[in-house]
Formats: C-alpha cells, structure tokens, sequence
C-alpha cells in the first residue's frame, strides 16, 4: 500500500512539473511576441474592434468588475481567507494562502511589470497607473480564486466544478473590463493567465508538500 501511493504521488508530481513547463514555455513565448512588439497590430485591431460595442450599461458594468479586481478587494478576501483558515485551525492552508499572495505582488509589481516596462493603452477610460504586461488583476485574482476553490472542493468535492468554472468567469469578467476601459492590451491578459496558473501549480505543489492530506486529491 506504501509503495502505490508513494507511486502515486510521484506520478502526480511529475504530471504537475510537466504541466507547469508548458505553461511556462508558453509564457516565454507570447512575452518575447509582446516585447518584440510583433503581437502590437494584432492587439490595436483586438482594443479597436471592443471599442464599437461602447455602450452606457456595459460601461456600468465593466467598471463594477473592474473594481472587484481591485488590489483593496483582493486584500480583503485574502485577509477574511486567512482568518477563517486560522480561526478552522488550517495553519498549513493559511501559510500557503499568504506566502503565494504575497509571491504574485511581489512578482508582479516588483520584478515582471518593470522589467517588461510595456505602456498601457490610451487614454484609458479609468485613472490607473504603472506599467502594463503582464496584467495583475487576472493573474493575482484567478491565482487566489483558483487556491480557494482547490481548498473547498478538498472538503466539498461536490462544489469544486461550481466554484471553479465560477472563478474562471468572474476573472474573465474583471479581464474583459480591463479590455472595454481601455487599461489592458489583450496580450496582457493572456500573460496573467499563465503567471495565475503557475502560482496555482506552484500553491498546490507546496501544500502537498507540507501536508500529507492533500497528496493524493
């Protein structure tokens, strides 16, 4: 019994590795398109074509998703995460939960954005700052939404499609929004999508690591 499910965990680990060194060579491989700026026409006529679908409802609405990408947002349901983990007495859970929300920022705003230095669109229809590949909002909220949803469904297997198909369309909502302002390149979003990946790989991988109860889910 020993021997399957230490085989078990191996296969799982190596499926994991697997999975995360295509993302991570698809990655490298839109960022040298995005930095050589041979995707530049392709995302001006994508952000030209959004445009004529300008409406005062969807202007309503793609601010209100846009605001739920918002970093205060974001903290705050990390922080009610971390204290209902603590208060459930899921140290390990809790752990991980700040060190990968604290690792995308960090990631993120200190280390990609700059060195990529890629100029947002404009003018955009909403004051935002800073530089603009890849895009946070979706790669620190589908991060965090994904981790989430694996730490429920762990507990409610029956929840887990719900809530990650839920995930999904509520990140692609706060993506579109950051499209229809005029915020995000579309290349943008599609970086987020595989950093967001990456860290939910990387969650999964440290929590296995850390607990032996998640090893085989």
């Amino acid at each position: 019994m020993k021997l399957k499910l230490k085989q078990y965990a191996w296969d799982g680990l190596n499926n994991t590795v697997i999975i995360f060194i295509i993302i991570l060579l698809l990655f490298i491989a839109l960022t040298v398109a995005v930095v050589s700026g041979s995707l530049d026409a392709w995302d001006a006529t994508f952000l030209d074509w959004v445009r004529h679908f300008h409406h005062p409802s969807l202007m309503i609405l793609a601010r209100v998703s846009y605001f739920l990408g918002e970093a205060e947002v974001a903290v705050f349901i990390v922080i009610a995460g971390l204290g209902f983990l603590c208060w459930k007495r899921y140290w390990k859970e809790a752990q991980v939960l700040a060190i990968s929300a604290m690792g995308v920022l960090i990631l993120i705003d200190q280390i990609l954005k700059p060195w990529f230095g890629r100029v947002r669109p404009a003018p955009g229809l909403i004051d935002v700052h800073g530089k603009s590949y890849p895009s946070g909002h979706v790669s620190g909220n589908l991060m965090l939404y994904l981790y989430l949803s694996y730490l429920v469904s762990f507990h409610f297997p029956k929840w887990g499609t719900f809530l990650y198909v839920i995930s999904t369309i509520l990140v692609a909502m706060m993506g579109w929004a950051s499209i229809y302002l005029n915020i995000h390149w579309f290349t943008d979003l599609i970086g987020g999508v595989c950093i967001a990946y990456l860290g939910f790989l990387f969650c999964i991988t440290l929590l296995k690591s850390i607990s032996k109860k998640y090893r085989n889910f």
